[in-house]
């Protein structure tokens, strides 16, 4: 399998919304995913594809801010 998914996320506090760049596999990603909304219930993660990641957001939403992205989410290197 390739690792070819993102994890997307938005607050439901503030609205910030943002988009980590560690590529998951689909299962992983998933699992990530539901571990971090159980661990931050004001913050809505969900799992994208990393090619409809570039360019375009997904489903006409705002471009993501990632100056407040979780560092948790960020590729280091």
């Amino acid at each position: 399998m390739k690792k070819k998914f993102v994890i997307q996320w938005q607050s439901t506090v503030n609205g910030r919304a943002g988009r980590g760049t560690k590529l998951f596999e689909r299962d992983e990603a998933e699992r990530l995913a539901q571990e971090l909304n159980q661990e931050y219930p004001q913050i809505h993660h969900e799992i994208v594809e990393a090619e409809s990641s570039q360019g375009q957001p997904t489903r006409g939403e705002p471009e993501p801010d990632r100056s407040s992205e979780p560092a948790s989410l960020l590729s280091v290197g």
